[in-house]
């Protein structure tokens, strides 16, 4: 459910019960029948045992039975009154419990509806198993009435009764307090208030005081003639012992039922025990013929306290040890070897005399003479502490000589969300854990200290407003008589050292109860600002002072009931950049969320959370995210407008070079080279057997060169044909210059892409059925495309070649000659210059509507783009891997992005990155982003990369972990390989296997992997003219391998 608290004069709520327990609660509770589990024998007390005759309410039995308040006088000799207490809200689901509960109440004539001016608040407290108890807050009448000092049974007389006992019968009454009437004209002080109204018990309520004392004054008075004879009662605790035989026991059990039945009380056959040898009874075992022996859980503290690992451990132990020293004879020489660990300087090994040691100690700790029986007549002490992980305490007595001995101990482990309590009710749960702990002994006696480190606590019972927590605990120390005293941390050294284990400690940062805690409150502290605001809000100020510069509105701020400071119910969160860093780095890298964007982010960090600007900072940080940055798609505009290449003053001077390749075999080819004209768009089609180097210079040279004359400059992709050291030769020997494609940004030669889609399309068309009369066709390709005209120049290829069109139709040429006219004279040297005439003119056209078509294809194409950044060597930027090949199983899978630096500037489009070796190093600004680098200082990122370790002068890494193993090819042969994570590194990388011997990450692979893959099989090898192996295809080709480090003992040791 939820918790919300107003100011004053405003609504209060409290936190409500779950659903679970508010379903449970409202389902019909079934019973079991008392005759399947009561003995056949005693079937005559059936009624004992019926539920239908303990929900009747019981008669009045007159004065020293009926349950008498008495209230105490003030100064003036003047009766005190009862409270009246507040109306505590609750959800609409508590209050479906509640009006059950009240109607039950109500038939059962257990209360009634009242007029009375005293009024205790009422609230639904969680039960241990699940469900709701409906419970009113007496503390107020509590506090002003007459205690009852009625003796409880003394434990150490009853259980030297019971020691020699061979048969055990244990009996629990239903609804003990229910059994007992308030005494008539004492009912108006019981009232309670609720939603639905006004009402007072006729019956004794739980936690009203006095209730225990005059319940066993009761119980007493039905027993009294059977007590310590073969009957003990404590509260509706009731044991039946005997020492004879199984008959004379159940004569026993007899006498007291039937005692019972004529009393009107009835028996709970859930929790009763018939005829055994053995049963827990106020906190001890006891056995048949082995006697009473103490309870395991009151020493399962210290026999459970584990082996300590670090020097801090072994100090909390001794520290607890030093309290009981004086009990121990030669304390000195039995700690002499963990103290041994404690000094300076001296290396923690945990020996065996170390062991036995700690053993030892234990073991005197469980056993006399330091552990003492409980008894009621001595003064009592409890003492309990509270760690941020654990609660600890010491139930202790002062023996004959005045000393104070234990007589038991715990230690519990916090829960979860019991490390998330408040500083003042962590303590206050060590206290209730005690009291739940040794509740037989405390209720059994008339008063004992409370012991608290924690000063506050002193004033608990006076507060006027408590959480349901709280309340449920405020129920719980109503049945106990106590005194609580402040003792200093300092003198708290028992329960300190029992809630400070080092067995309870978190192993490790990321542990779940490491919520933050100690983070707030001292970010609290150190925000002035937000203790300003606080206090405004908390004093109900009308407005904030303007100093604070606040544009939010007070009324929209309050105090929760644990003291936070609230915004419109969310929690605000002090000014400490890493307080607030630290919560949205949770939010952010939760399972849950999964790295959310800025608005979703936002969304969810505002459900809990407020700070002034706290949009910005969240935008801030998730712009600075290295894991959102590197795994998630782009969805700006694409940075870099287009900028075409400059137009050449002549056909075939500027060409462009591209592959149609893996075709079908035609002719001995499978690939088409593909030549175009930059000016023009002519197109040269060149079927090819390979096309490696020496094919397309041959090619070239055949194809072009002998028909256009040597090119001034060449466009193409980066083909590994063309990054050749031969290409890079043939091209500088002609005086060529290259043009290469960005890495992976195929529009800067685009023109040849759409050329080879266009012949594809033709291909497609009239090729056979077998489609392997292709290269036949590329001489009519070749004309076919040239024949267009172009969509950039509006004229043809040919046309620019030969200077007239294509005729794609041929027509009848002959002609009647008389109907020629009379062709006028014109020389050859008018016919030529007519011709070039037409052909400058042409060209002159072309370059005009190429100009144009690039402006307005510039203009189309940049609506959809933005300029890019300009970055500047040293900048760091994310390059898009999309077309970078992974070694991960799935690319979709694999990161999308990654962090390099810039290293220089190439072209206006282009720069070089810090890639690792084998990826091409030249980008295209449409595939970079710029790395913000303005994280917040507590932000975490994996952006770090440490240098390696240089020993004897090589350099060496440290590997974190091993990722995958495999047998890759490598030449003719296979080598071992592992994928390894590098401490501080993103990316793993394959190695080979000898550099990961002798490595702790080897020795972890190997233990969940003990089989490694299975080598192929190698090929065969070739054998040369002579009939000898190839001695060639038998040499590995093996690279150097990154050299590993790893630790032992502190000291790098290279593998």
């Amino acid at each position: 459910m939820w918790a919300r608290k107003r100011r004053k004069n405003k609504e209060i709520r409290v936190f409500a019960a779950s659903l679970k327990d508010i379903e449970k609660a409202l389902t019909v509770k079934k019973y079991t029948d008392p005759k399947d589990k009561l003995p056949a024998h005693y079937h005559q007390f059936l009624p004992v045992f019926s539920r239908e005759e303990a929900d009747k309410l019981p008669p009045l039995r007159g004065a020293g039975v009926d349950h008498k308040i008495e209230l105490e006088k003030d100064e003036n000799g003047n009766t005190r009154e009862p409270p009246h207490g507040p109306l505590y809200n609750m959800s609409r689901d508590e209050l479906l419990v509640l009006r059950k509960t009240l109607l039950e109440l109500l038939d059962k004539q257990f209360i009634r509806v009242s007029n009375s001016p005293a009024a205790a608040p009422v609230l639904l407290v969680k039960k241990p198993g699940g469900g709701l108890r409906f419970c009113c807050d007496y503390r107020g009448l509590n506090a002003i009435t007459k205690k009852d000092r009625y003796p409880l049974p003394l434990i150490n007389e009853t259980l030297e009764r019971i020691g020699k006992a061979c048969w055990f019968t244990k009996l629990d009454v239903i609804a003990a307090f229910h059994k007992i009437r308030i005494s008539p004209g004492d009912e108006w002080m019981t009232a309670f208030r609720t939603r639905f109204g006004l009402y007072e018990w006729l019956v004794t309520p739980f936690g009203l005081a006095n209730a225990p004392s005059t319940f066993q004054r009761y119980i007493n008075w039905i027993l009294r003639d059977f007590l310590d004879e073969f009957a003990s009662a404590y509260l509706d605790d009731i044991l039946i012992f005997s020492s004879g035989s199984l008959a004379e026991h159940r004569s026993h059990v007899n006498k007291v039922l039937e005692r019972l039945q004529r009393a009107g009380l009835q028996l709970d056959i859930d929790k009763c025990e018939f005829e055994v040898k053995s049963t827990k009874y106020l906190g001890f075992i006891i056995e048949a013929g082995k006697g009473v022996r103490m309870d395991p859980a009151k020493v399962k503290a210290i026999l459970e306290w584990a082996v300590p690992t670090t020097v801090k451990g072994v100090r909390s132990f001794l520290g607890f040890a030093n309290f009981y020293r004086r009990f121990i004879r030669n304390y000195a020489d039995i700690a002499a070897p963990l103290n041994q660990l404690t000094q300076k300087g001296h290396e923690f090994k945990w020996t065996e005399s170390c062991e036995k040691a700690f053993q030892q100690l234990k073991t005197m700790f469980t056993t006399a003479p330091i552990l003492i029986q409980f008894s009621p007549e001595r003064e009592t002490v409890v003492e309990a502490d509270s760690s941020m992980w654990a609660t600890g305490g010491t139930l202790s007595q002062y023996d004959d000589n005045g000393l104070l001995r234990p007589c038991a101990y715990f230690s519990k482990k916090n829960s979860p969300a019991e490390c998330n309590y408040e500083i003042h009710d962590k303590e206050l749960l060590a206290i209730i854990n005690a009291l739940r702990e040794w509740e037989a002994e405390l209720c059994s006696i008339e008063g004992f200290r409370i012991l608290t480190d924690h000063k506050n606590l002193k004033y608990f019972t006076t507060l006027r407003r408590l959480n349901e927590r709280q309340m449920r605990w405020a129920a719980l120390l109503s049945r106990y008589n106590f005194t609580l005293d402040y003792r200093p941390g300092e003198l708290a050294g028992r329960p300190d050292a029992l809630s400070r284990r080092e067995q309870d400690l978190p192993q490790d940062d990321s542990d779940e109860r490491l919520q933050n805690r100690e983070h707030w409150s001292s970010a609290e502290q150190q925000d002035v600002k937000y203790g300003a605001i606080r206090a405004a809000v908390y004093e109900g100020a009308v407005r904030f002072p303007k100093e604070l510069g606040l544009k939010t509105g007070i009324s929209d701020c309050s105090i929760s009931p644990e003291g936070y400071l609230l915004y419109r119910d969310r929690r605000w969160v002090p000014d400490i950049e890493s307080l607030r860093t630290r919560i949205m780095q949770e939010t952010h890298d939760s399972v849950i969320t999964g790295h959310p964007g800025r608005n979703t982010m936002y969304a969810i960090l505002a459900r809990q959370f407020y700070w002034p600007n706290i949009a910005a900072d969240v935008r801030r940080f998730v712009e600075n995210c290295d894991k959102c940055n590197a795994n998630k798609i782009w969805r700006d505009r694409r940075h870099g407008v287009l900028k075409p290449l400059p137009i050449p003053d002549r056909k075939w001077r500027e060409i462009a070079i591209d592959f149609i390749e893996k075709l079908p075999e035609s002719n001995g080819c499978q690939n088409l080279m593909v030549i175009v004209d930059r000016l023009g768009k002519g197109v040269i089609l060149i079927p090819c057997e390979q096309i490696d180097t020496p094919t397309v210079t041959t090619k070239l040279i055949q194809h072009f060169i002998g028909y256009h004359g040597i090119p001034s400059a060449i466009t193409s992709d980066r083909g590994a044909q063309f990054v050749s050291d031969m290409w890079e030769n043939f091209c500088k020997q002609l005086g060529i210059r290259r043009r290469l494609s960005t890495a992976y940004h195929p529009e800067t030669d685009g023109q040849t892409e759409r050329m080879n889609a266009t012949i594809e399309a033709y291909l497609r068309s009239f090729c056979d059925r077998t489609q392997t009369n292709w290269a036949s066709l590329s001489p009519i390709a070749q004309l076919a495309v040239n024949g267009r005209n172009a969509t950039a120049t509006g004229i043809s290829p040919f046309f620019l070649d030969h200077g007239y069109d294509m005729e794609t139709i041929q027509l009848d040429n002959t002609q009647d000659t008389n109907l020629v006219p009379t062709e006028t004279q014109r020389t050859k040297a008018q016919q030529g210059h007519d011709i070039v005439t037409k052909l400058a003119h042409a060209l002159d056209i072309a370059k005009a509507e190429l100009a144009a078509a690039q402006q307005k294809y510039e203009a189309y194409t940049n609506r959809h783009r933005t300029s890019a950044p300009a970055y500047r060597v040293g900048d760091k930027v994310w390059l898009d891997l999309r077309n970078i090949r992974t070694e991960r199983p799935s690319k979709k899978l694999d990161i999308r992005n990654a962090k390099y630096t810039i290293i220089e500037k190439v072209g206006s489009h282009a720069y070089r990155l810090n890639t690792p070796p084998g990826i091409h190093n030249v980008f295209h600004v449409m595939l970079l982003r710029p790395a913000n680098s303005n994280p917040f200082p507590s932000q975490q990122n994996d952006d770090y990369q440490p240098p390696p370790q240089l020993v004897d002068g090589e350099e060496e890494y440290l590997v974190q972990e091993i990722l995958d193993e495999r047998f890759a090819r490598v030449g003719r042969g296979f080598r071992h390989e592992f994928l390894v994570k590098y401490t501080g590194y993103q990316q793993p990388e394959w190695n080979h296997a000898d550099a990961m011997e002798d490595t702790e990450a080897l020795d972890r692979w190997r233990k969940d992997h003990p089989q490694p893959p299975q080598k192929p099989k190698k090929k065969k090898p070739k054998r040369n003219r002579k009939g000898k192996p190839n001695i060639r295809a038998l040499r590995p080709n093996i690279r150097p391998a990154r050299k590993c480090v790893t630790w032992a003992d502190g000291v790098p040791h290279r593998s």
